[in-house]
Order: C-alpha cells, then structure tokens, then sequence
C-alpha cells in the first residue's frame, strides 16, 4: 500500500503540486494504510471498502480528532481513489458512500452566577501588593468583558480614570473606548496608587505588571485566575472567556440592547450565548405587550 501511496505522491509532484500539500496527503494516506492494515488487515488499496472508511472515521472520532482534520483526510483518500480508478483500472470508490463528518454542535460556554462573580472577586488577598493587583484586573474584566490579549496590553496612557473609561487596541482597526464601572474605576485606581509603583520596572508603561515589574502576560492571567478560582472554591472551568462571556449575559439580561453586546463581542460570539439567554413564555409575552407597534 505504500508502494502505491509513494507512486501517487510522484505524480502529483510532477503535476506541480506545493510541497506542503504533498506532504499532508502523504501523511493522511500513510495514517489511513496504516489503519486497514492493522485494524482490518487490508494489504490492498482494491479490498478497502465503505465500511472499512467508517471505522476509521470512529476511530479518529475516538482519538479526539476534530471533523476539519477527518475531512481533510477523506478528502485526500477520495484524491487518491480517483487517480486509483484513472490510472490503475479500480473499478469501484469506496468514498462514493461516504460523507464528510459534520462539525460537533459547539456547546455553550460556561456562565457565572452573580454568587460565584462576588466569590471569585473576593478571592484575592487585597492586603497583598498581588493581590490588589488582581483583585483590579478581575474587577476589569468583569466589568467589560474585555479579551485577556486586551488587559494584557494596556498601557497607562489608554487609561482614561476621570471619565471611567478605557481604551482597547490602541493603532488597531479594534480601537474603541470601552466605559468603566464605579467599581471597576475606583480598584483600579487604589492598584495604581497603592502598588503599581511598588511592582513596574521604571520604564514599564503597562498598567498591569507582574512580580517582576514587567509586563503581565497572557499564562501569567490564566495562571492567577485558575488559582482564585481554587480559593473562590468555584467548581465550574473558569477562563477569561468565561468572564467575558458573563459579563455579556449579565448586561443583556439586564436590557441591553442586543447590538451594544454584538459591538463588544462579535456575531460568531452571540451566537454561543444564544442558550443563556431564552425567554419564558410569559416574559415573552410580557416583552411583546410592552414594545408591540400600536397598529
């Protein structure tokens, strides 16, 4: 079956293929010899069959391999099959029977009760230097819903603190000004004053620092987080995106208009919070009686 594999790979190399794309449709049709000859002990390219495909769909299925990565695969054993039919006389596709796998309904994300967002914002020992720091950086991203690449990448002049607001991808098509709770402002402010001086290196222009006085990274957040959710005692996987997608259930289901949410997260993003966000029968009808046109 290699023989045959190694003999294809030229000809598409003489056809003027990428070399890339030779080398992904080596790997997939190597995988999947490998498969018939040890699950089914198929030798033949001619023996392998619909059923013998679909087992191997169940099993990269079971290996946790995601559709796109099935797909391409039988894309690249349909490829093949097609040149086995022209130029080797197969008389029979295998993958004519074969559909592509279709990609898993994604679930939706995690929320936060408003009992777990005041646990998780308690967490951090603010009579600590760190721990006011993030006490400040959790009560941002609670309170705007912002991306971590985006706290990570604040610097002091995108702070805006007398008008409570803050600005995002600052030179980006992102740009935007992102409004501040109260409380939000004010532990900022307090981190700022009280330990940010104590924690920045003297050239270091981002609000938030690590112990070593430079710029917070993105695995130091998801570090600091995953232990505030221990000590929070929060049993749900809590990521940023898990604050974000919080904050975002939070605001509509206090009446915010759909698009300020859509503005802030995206559509793609909306979508996910779709489940958290259904109606009663009566608050539906309660919603319709207060907004219905007067015809």
């Amino acid at each position: 079956m290699d023989d045959v594999v190694a003999t294809y790979i030229q000809y598409l190399k003489n056809a003027g293929l990428a070399a890339n794309t030779l080398e992904s449709y080596q790997r997939d049709l190597k995988q999947a010899a490998a498969f018939f000859k040890g699950d089914h002990q198929i030798t033949e390219w001619e023996k392998v069959d619909q059923y013998a495909i679909m087992d191997l769909i169940t099993n990269l299925k079971d290996r946790g391999r995601s559709a796109a990565t099935i797909n391409r695969l039988l894309s690249a054993l349909r490829r093949f099959y097609r040149y086995l039919i022209r130029h080797r006389g197969l008389r029979f596709n295998p993958l004519e029977l074969v559909d592509n796998v279709q990609p898993a309904t994604p679930q939706p994300p995690e929320i936060l009760t408003e009992g777990e967002t005041q646990r998780l914002l308690q967490a951090p020992d603010k009579t600590t230097l760190l721990g006011c720091r993030d006490h400040a950086m959790l009560l941002v991203m609670a309170a705007t819903g912002m991306r971590v690449s985006e706290l990570v990448q604040l610097s002091l002049k995108d702070l805006h603190l007398d008008i409570q607001m803050v600005r995002s991808g600052a030179g980006s098509k992102q740009e935007r000004l992102i409004p501040l709770s109260t409380a939000a402002s004010g532990s900022l402010q307090e981190y700022l004053t009280r330990v940010r001086e104590k924690l920045a290196g003297p050239d270091e222009d981002a609000v938030f620092v690590n112990a070593h006085g430079h710029r917070l990274t993105r695995q130091g957040v998801w570090k600091n987080l995953k232990q505030l959710v221990r000590v929070a005692q929060i049993d749900e996987t809590v990521t940023p995106q898990t604050l974000r997608y919080s904050f975002a259930v939070r605001l509509l289901n206090n009446g915010a208009d759909s698009r300020l949410i859509q503005a802030m997260l995206g559509n793609s993003e909306m979508r996910m919070l779709k489940p958290h966000l259904k109606m009663s029968p009566q608050e539906l009808v309660n919603s319709y009686r207060q907004h219905q046109p007067h015809l």
